[in-house]
This record gives structure tokens, C-alpha cells and sequence, in this order.
């Protein structure tokens, strides 16, 4: 009967060797493709570049909601070559000089993944006008373009562990009779995983020539995980029979989603974080590709790993060792779980909870998950017309991290929301060591009003590395399923502590992208021109309209001897080309062209327009809207044309909004989404004291509203 037995297990090895050649032979179009549509969460990338550009840009990947990556900032090329090497990240992202950066991958990891993360990369960067070139610094070997080489191979000796073990079970029966059988039936066990090692680097390197790593270390990873998933399936099969068996092979299953070739060891929803990390087939197929592609990187780990699975199994089966005779125990339940189930039971349901409950210990290091942005509230109600709306601005108390702000340009966002932009922003000694900086936004729905602040609590566009930093001027939004809001800044660089120790070196464009009730994630800064505070050169962006696809840029400039107020200058884009001046086009009194400096004035200086100003369009009619002579002028006044580029003509003045001794009131902005009436606008205009004390009386430097007719 034993030499029988010994027959049959010799002839099922001989057998289970056959049917895993033709797995690990098996053209990759016979992947499951339904495992292939596993959306992972949190991919690991990395990158590189200056700060403040690879902050945003970390922030920018980590701010969608689905969460597909996560982006950390590293501090070099070299440490990001060594983290991708290591196995440690699965994108680096490296920041180019202009608007075309580049990705590198490791396919070799996972072609799926490698896949995901370059659509990740450049459905975001192309979502701001920026583009990414693809490196693939770790392929997938040529004869493997798919990457399946180390799935089939990992995922058949996982199978063989099981099938050693299920013919050793069945033909010599479920539980041996004493532990010595136990020690020769592993030594069977061993001997059977040697050959299954041997046998498939050898037919991984040699015959098929799928993959290419050291044979022996690729060899004895086969034999440790044949011997370890046939050991703990052997435990199995002495501790509960053909039900054993039955675990042993769903363990096969449930490991598949992670090792099919699609995706690494990547963080999957609910367990398949430690399913993946602990199963064999994810595990094998991790420590293949480490051995094939990373210099054995990840592989010591599946190793030491096996080996417990090795000793837990061995250890199991000798204390299930029984004299029950085993042909009628082949099927049953051992005894002593027979003898006690309800505490058969409890541990049963307390290793499951463990498997379920338990984190996975990852397998790189990422970036903390807290959103790169968030959203306070402050519950108001809101309020129904200009008059209410003055009086919450006099009487509210600041909103946390804003005490009062200028500009305040505005836009509306697809979910109904307002979103304001503003200036040098007061913020109290409490809520940051930084009492002002040059930019805050703040969002406002029904129930709140909400300050829109970064982690590190700095300006919402952060200055440059040189402590430039960019104050507001217009802002738009675009609803692409979800909105892209695009601001138009202009440089500063402070100069003194007077009230007006600053100058302005030149217009930069802030994109920001706004998921519905969430906070805006800024997406980049572009800088447009180099840093220049000549005047006579316009600051595009002053005021902004969007039509269509196209966005209505409008340039303010001046020189010394031309009066008071700036002249006004139309240039236009596409909304996708806005960081791109060599797509814009400009006016020349004619037609659009190409040439920045053959650009007409469509306004002229003397009692023209303030630095800053608003243009929309109602109807037919286009109207800009500005204090005539900036600061020294006394008139809120509307201009209007019968198209974008003018002509232009002054009405007479809507209001009066007179600067005072101790009061500057200057720099008057449309808002069309407040409180619309037909053939009427309102309008905020900044307030400042003279010597700059707003922290003890912040009201005074808010905007206040009013109506006025339009002409």
C-alpha cells in the first residue's frame, strides 16, 4: 500500500509539473482581464524640483478625491532614481524649466500600475496647459512586455505548494500518526519543492527566456515557496481535512488580484492590503519581479516570510499528529476541533477579523494622507442684498486666518458657490506667526463662509523661492465636470515698510482646480514674462472675461508723463493656452496678432482706468468698470463698447467713491453673480486706512458693496 502511495504522489508531482509549464508557457492574453480593472488608491510617487513648483505639484496629484496617488516631495534626482530602484515609489515626477516635465516609470513593477500613474500624471498636468514626457527607467524584458513573466511563474509555484501537499494528504491520509511521519512526510514535501524550484527557473530562463535573474537565487526563492504554502497547506489538510484543502486553495484565489500582473503590492479598499502582502501568489510574484528587474530588492522579505509560513506549518501538523487511524480521518475535522467547536469557532472568527481589521505593513514610504488644502466654516446666513451684506462685513467677527483682505475679485463655480479672491490678507498673531500675507481666497455657500488655507497655513499662492509673492487681480472659472479657476496675478516684490514700499515686477496666471464642495487645489504658477517693473509694460491679466472657450485678457500700463490712470491694452487666448503667451494673440486697433508690443490702447491713460478694474459684458453691451484716475480720482465710472476690444467710451460717473484723510477707497471690481438685477451691478470697492493699522478695527479693511445703474 505505501509503495502504491509513493507511486500515485510521484505520478500527481509529475503531473502538477506539467500543468504549471503550461500556465507559465501560457500567452499573456490569457490574463483574467476582469483583475486587470482593480483600481488601486495611493500610488507612491515621488517628485523633484524647487520649492515652492514641487509643492504645488505634490499637492496638485494628492488633490483629487478619488485619491489614485500619493505624491511626496523628494529631495533630489539621485534619492528619487534610489527610491524607484528600491521599489520604494512607482512614478518620480521631474519638474521641467518650462511647461513639459517628465515621468519616470518602472514597468517592470507593474505594467498596469506603471499605466495608471502616467494617466494620473498627465490627465493633471494637462488639465493646467502642462505636458509629460514617459521614461521608463525599469522595462519589462523584451520577450515580457506585458510584465506576466513573474505572475505566471510565482503564481505556479503557489499552486504546486498546494497540489504537493493535497497528494500527500489524500494518498497517505489527512494527519500522520506520529510526528516522526510528520518530519518525512515535510522531507517528501522539500525534495518535491527543490525540483519545482529547479524546474521553473529553468524553464523561466532558459527555455522560454521570459526573465532574466541569477538562477540559483531565482531556484531556491521557487523552493521556499513551494515549501511553505505545501506546509501550511498540509497543516490544513491535518487540522480540518477536505476542508483544509478547500482554505488552501481560496487562499490561492483571494491572492490573485494582486499578483495577475496589473498591480504591485499597492494599497487596494477594505483587505486587500494584507491579502496581498501575505497571500502567496502576491507575494511570489513580488519577490520574481524584485529578483528579475530590482536586484533582489523585496524578495528577502517573501523569503523569510515562506520560511515562517515553513515552520508555522510544520509546527501545526505535528501537534494535529493523531493514532486516529487515517483513512477514516481523511475526512473529517480533527478531533480535538470536534471536541470543543464553539471554541473552534471563536478563534476562527478572531483570525478572520485579525485578516480583516489588520493594516498592512506597506511597502513604501508615502506621503501623510491629510488633503494638501482645506475648507474652514464659519456658519452664517446668507445674506439677501447689498445692505445685509454690508452690515455682516462690519459686524462679523473675522473668519479664522482672515481678519480683512483687498481686491476681492469673485467668481462663481459650477455648484453654486461663490469664491473670492484677495490681496495682502491680516491674519491674527493666534492663527499664524505670519501676520500678512500677499494672497487668501475664501469660499461662501448657503450655511458658511470658509477660508481656503494650505497645510503650512502660508498664502494660497505661495511666493516664490525669492519671497516675491503675487497679489490677485481677476479671476475666472471654467466648469469642466470640474472647475478649473484660473487667477490672473501680478508679481510683487516689497521695497520698503511704507504703505506703498512695493513694485510690481510683471503678471503670473494661478490655476486651481474645484471638485464639487470641496477646497481648490492650486494645480501650478506660471510667471508670464521676465521680472520687470517697468510700467509702461502691460500687466495683462488686470481684468479678465471668459467667452466660450476663449478668455478676454486686458493689459493696464502707464508712463510717467501721460496723466493720471493707466492705459488699456486687449489681448486673447484659449482657456487652455492662458500659460502660454507665444498662443495668445493681441489687438492692434485692427485684427488680432501675434506681436505683445504692436498691441493697441483701447483706453487711454489720462483719467483712465485703476491699476486693477473689472470687464464684463451684458446683453450686447461690454462694459469696464473702474475709479477714473486710480487713487487720486474721485468717480466710479463705466465704460462701455460694443464688443471686447472697443471702442470704449466713458459714461458719466455711477458713483462717487472719494478717498479721505485717514481712508483710502480705491480699486472698485464687478461682481455679476451677486445679487443680479437686470441693468444694474454690483460693485466692492477696497478700503485701507492711511498708516496701515487695520488689526485693531479690522472693518476697515474690507470691501464694502453698492449698486449702481449701468448706462
Amino acid at each position: 500500500m505505501r509503495q502504491r502511495g509513493v507511486g500515485l504522489t510521484a505520478a500527481g508531482f509529475v503531473v502538477a509539473m506539467l500543468l504549471t509549464a503550461v500556465l507559465v508557457w501560457l500567452d499573456p492574453a490569457s490574463e483574467l482581464p476582469g483583475l486587470n480593472q482593480a483600481a488601486p488608491r495611493e500610488i507612491p510617487v515621488a517628485v523633484v524640483g524647487p520649492d515652492p513648483d514641487a509643492s504645488t505639484m505634490r499637492d496638485a496629484l494628492n488633490g483629487p478625491s478619488e485619491h489614485e496617488v500619493a505624491a511626496r516631495v523628494s529631495p533630489s534626482k539621485e534619492a528619487a532614481q534610489r527610491s524607484l530602484a528600491r521599489r520604494s515609489v512607482s512614478g518620480v515626477v521631474v519638474m521641467g524649466k518650462k511647461d513639459e516635465h517628465v515621468l519616470w516609470v518602472a514597468s517592470a513593477d507593474g505594467t498596469a500600475e506603471a499605466a495608471k500613474v502616467r494617466e494620473v500624471v498627465s490627465s493633471t498636468l494637462a488639465a493646467s496647459g502642462q505636458s509629460v514626457r514617459v521614461e521608463d527607467r525599469i522595462p519589462t524584458a523584451e520577450r515580457d512586455p506585458e510584465g506576466v513573466g513573474p505572475f505566471r511563474l510565482g503564481i505556479a509555484w503557489a499552486i504546486l505548494g498546494v497540489a504537493f501537499a493535497a497528494l500527500l494528504g489524500l494518498v497517505f491520509g489527512a494527519r500522520s500518526p506520529s510526528a516522526s511521519l510528520v518530519v518525512l512526510r515535510f522531507a517528501g514535501l522539500a525534495a518535491g519543492a527543490v525540483v519545482a524550484g529547479l524546474g521553473g527557473a529553468f524553464l523561466s530562463e532558459v527555455v522560454i527566456r521570459r526573465l532574466d535573474a541569477p538562477f540559483l537565487a531565482l531556484a531556491g526563492l521557487g523552493a521556499i515557496v513551494v515549501l511553505g504554502v505545501g506546509s501550511v497547506t498540509l497543516a490544513l489538510i491535518a487540522w480540518f481535512g477536505r476542508l483544509g484543502l478547500g482554505l488552501a486553495v481560496l487562499g490561492l484565489v483571494l491572492g490573485i488580484p494582486g499578483a495577475i500582473g496589473a498591480w504591485p503590492l499597492t494599497p487596494m479598499p477594505v483587505v486587500w492590503p494584507t491579502l496581498l502582502a501575505w497571500l502567496p501568489p502576491g507575494a511570489a510574484t513580488s519577490a520574481v519581479r524584485g529578483l528579475a528587474y530590482f536586484d533582489g530588492q523585496g524578495a528577502e522579505q517573501v523569503v523569510v516570510m515562506m520560511a515562517l509560513w515553513t515552520l508555522l506549518g510544520l509546527t501545526a501538523a505535528t501537534v494535529a499528529a493523531t493514532a486516529a487511524e487515517p483513512r477514516q480521518a481523511r475526512r473529517d475535522l480533527h478531533p480535538s476541533l470536534r471536541r470543543h467547536p464553539v471554541a473552534a469557532t471563536a478563534g476562527a472568527l478572531v483570525m478572520t477579523g485579525l485578516l480583516v481589521v489588520t493594516p498592512a505593513v506597506p511597502a513604501f514610504t508615502t506621503t501623510d494622507l491629510d488633503p494638501p488644502v482645506t475648507l474652514t466654516c464659519k456658519k452664517v446666513s446668507p445674506p439677501t442684498s447689498v445692505k445685509e451684506l454690508n452690515e455682516r462685513i462690519e459686524t462679523v467677527s473675522d473668519v479664522e486666518g482672515f481678519v480683512g483682505g483687498d481686491v476681492g475679485a469673485s467668481t462663481q463655480l459650477a455648484d453654486g458657490r461663490g469664491l473670492f479672491v484677495f490681496g495682502d490678507t491680516i491674519r491674527r498673531p493666534d492663527y499664524a506667526s505670519q501676520t500678512m500675507v500677499r494672497n487668501s481666497m475664501l469660499i461662501f455657500d448657503d450655511t458658511c463662509v470658509g477660508l481656503v488655507q494650505r497645510k503650512d497655513r502660508s498664502a494660497v499662492i505661495p511666493d516664490r523661492a525669492d519671497g516675491v509673492g503675487y497679489w490677485p487681480m481677476s479671476v475666472a472659472a471654467v466648469d469642466l465636470g470640474r472647475d478649473l479657476v484660473g487667477v490672473m496675478a501680478q508679481r510683487v516684490r516689497q521695497t520698503g515698510d511704507e504703505l506703498f514700499g512695493f513694485e510690481n515686477l510683471g503678471p503670473a496666471v494661478a490655476i486651481f482646480r474645484v471638485e464639487p464642495g470641496r477646497a481648490p487645489v492650486l494645480q501650478r504658477v506660471v510667471d508670464l514674462g521676465e521680472d520687470d517693473p517697468d510700467t509702461s509694460r502691460p500687466t495683462w491679466g488686470a481684468a479678465a472675461t471668459v467667452v466660450g472657450d476663449s478668455v478676454y485678457l486686458y493689459g493696464t500700463s502707464r508712463t510717467s508723463d501721460a496723466g493720471f490712470g493707466w492705459a488699456v491694452s486687449v489681448a486673447r487666448a484659449k482657456l487652455a493656452d492662458v500659460t502660454d503667451q507665444s498662443k495668445w494673440r493681441y489687438w492692434d486697433g485692427k485684427k488680432w496678432q501675434r506681436d505683445a508690443d504692436g498691441a493697441a490702447t483701447v483706453i487711454e491713460q489720462d483719467n483712465g482706468v485703476s491699476q486693477t478694474f473689472s470687464v464684463f459684458r451684458e446683453g450686447k453691451r461690454w462694459y469696464a468698470l473702474s475709479k477714473r484716475a486710480d487713487f487720486v480720482g474721485t468717480d466710479l465710472v463705466v465704460w462701455t463698447a460694443p464688443g471686447p476690444t472697443g471702442p470704449f467710451v466713458a459714461a458719466p460717473p455711477v458713483a462717487k467713491i472719494p478717498s479721505t484723510a485717514s481712508e483710502l477707497r480705491y480699486m472698485p471690481l464687478a461682481h455679476p453673480e451677486l445679487f443680479p438685477q437686470q441693468g444694474t451691478m454690483v460693485v466692492s470697492v477696497s478700503r485701507n486706512t492711511k498708516d496701515g493699522d487695520v488689526q485693531a478695527d479690522p472693518s476697515l479693511y474690507r470691501p464694502e458693496f453698492l449698486r449702481i445703474d449701468l448706462p
